[in-house]
């Protein structure tokens, strides 16, 4: 994984398994427990009949998905739009924790989308229809980028409105999920 996108993969396992103290691969040597650095990046991914994929430089856009996210309360959760940029497979064996039963043995593999989000709005004009509204512009890159690729809720397509006021907006619209019987 680059220098650039790791530290979001840092920042998820610190916040994911409640452990601030987890070291970087950078300073490997100075305790057994980090998070290093190698992935394997995927072409694509089935779930549940439906087929995501990521740029890869492949020329090729990555899906356009929607997950779903807490509030800080824990009480609620919204929809966030997001483009995959790279599907991977992480390696990460849980340190020794009072509060985690995982066997020191065990490597626990995670399979992660890499997803730039977009900006969301708080335009709800077209929220009836099942449409969401969002900038056409990524966040900043957070721990957020990193997403357990079960938690992704279903992939979108998108089209871009421009508003009276000559704003550009983007539409989006849940595809429907396959479902076999």
């Amino acid at each position: 994984m680059s220098d650039i996108d790791y530290p979001q993969l840092l920042d998820y396992y610190k916040i994911a398994y409640s452990m601030p103290n987890l070291i970087s691969y950078h300073d490997a040597r100075l305790s057994q427990y980090f998070v290093n650095n190698r992935i394997t990046k995927l072409k694509s991914i089935d779930l549940l009949g439906q087929t995501y994929i990521g740029n890869n430089s492949s020329g090729k856009r990555g899906s356009l998905v929607q997950a779903f996210f807490r509030s800080s309360n824990g009480r609620t959760s919204s929809l966030y739009t997001g483009q995959i940029q790279y599907l991977f497979i992480h390696s990460f064996t849980l340190p020794p924790h009072p509060n985690h039963r995982a066997s020191t043995l065990h490597q626990d593999q995670h399979v992660f989308a890499y997803i730039r989000w977009y900006s969301s709005t708080n335009d709800n004009e077209h929220r009836d229809e099942g449409i969401a509204i969002c900038l056409p512009e990524f966040s900043a890159d957070n721990y957020h980028s990193i997403l357990p690729v079960h938690r992704i809720h279903l992939e979108v397509a998108t089209a871009v409105d421009v508003t009276d006021m000559n704003e550009e907006r983007m539409l989006v619209i849940p595809m429907p999920k396959k479902y076999y019987a």
